[in-house]
């Protein structure tokens, strides 16, 4: 009945549950609170009985697709289907950007819990964007028998949101993490830096369009420009905004009034 996979997982979902009872009890929790998860009573220290318990439903409930599935057995699914031979899983047909990019988005959430939001909220429309692309490329690569429909299909629905999509997170990675290093630097580094920034960015885009390099020294290009400008806006995030100093629109005079202008006024009558 139990596969070998589902074993494991409803392993961790009894130790789960067992450690999310304990860690409760010790920590202040009733035994019936812990039990029904707060229904009825306490359940201690919240963070860790919450983090605990939802890793043991969460295991419960893998372990239960696993039995449904029989570990995605292709002879145990197919009897279960009801035919006389395993159907053919088709392998991926063409290569993703989506995993690097759910790389690059975890590691800008990452970055945000632990220097600032602007870096979170990156993360999570990269994130967004990396789960449109895979479900629709990974629905598109198995909706036919034939590779090249397949592609066709995943073009016609990605591409109307796909440049578009990647474009302006690419212009949300520039922008942010040139703001982190502007406003960390001095006043004068700010402006070497966009001059230097821009320059780059213009050159680049000169020896794209007239030279014929090979697309692999294009890319890498790119890629480290991007790097690069990534590195600096963390390194800005960690290292904090410069202190800016506002002038006041005016001062005191001595005998205690204000002008507007910053002159000291004076008396008219002794």
């Amino acid at each position: 009945m139990f596969t070998w996979g589902s074993k494991y997982l409803f392993g961790i979902f009894a130790a789960a549950f067992i450690a999310a009872v304990v860690y409760g009890l010790v920590t202040g929790g009733g035994p019936i609170g812990v039990i029904s998860m707060g229904y009825k009573g306490g359940v201690g220290e919240h963070t860790g009985y919450t983090i605990l318990m939802a890793t043991s439903l969460l295991a419960l409930f893998l372990g239960i697709i696993s039995v449904i599935t029989r570990d995605g057995d292709a002879e145990d699914m197919a009897t279960l289907a009801g035919t006389d031979h395993a159907i053919a899983v088709r392998p991926p047909a063409s290569a993703s950007i989506a995993a690097p990019l759910a790389a690059f988005g975890i590691a800008c959430l990452a970055l945000g819990i632990a220097v600032g939001q602007a870096f979170l909220y990156l993360g999570l429309a990269v994130l967004g964007a990396v789960a449109v692309e895979w479900m629709v490329q990974a629905w598109a690569e198995r909706a036919t028998g034939d590779d090249g429909v397949n592609d066709v299909i995943r073009r016609r629905v990605l591409g109307p949101i796909q440049v578009p999509m990647l474009s302006l997170l690419a212009i949300a990675v520039i922008v942010i993490s040139l703001s982190r290093i502007l406003l960390a630097v001095s006043k004068t580094g700010s402006v070497v830096i966009v001059v230097v920034a821009a320059t780059f960015v213009f050159l680049s885009a000169i020896l794209i369009s007239k030279s014929r390099a090979p697309r692999s020294i294009v890319s890498a290009l790119v890629s480290f420009g991007a790097v690069a400008v990534l590195a600096g806006g963390v390194v800005g995030a960690v290292q904090g905004e410069r202190d800016f100093h506002h002038g006041h629109e005016g001062e005191h005079s001595e005998d205690g009034s204000h002008s507007e202008d910053g002159s000291h006024s004076e008396e008219e009558g002794e």
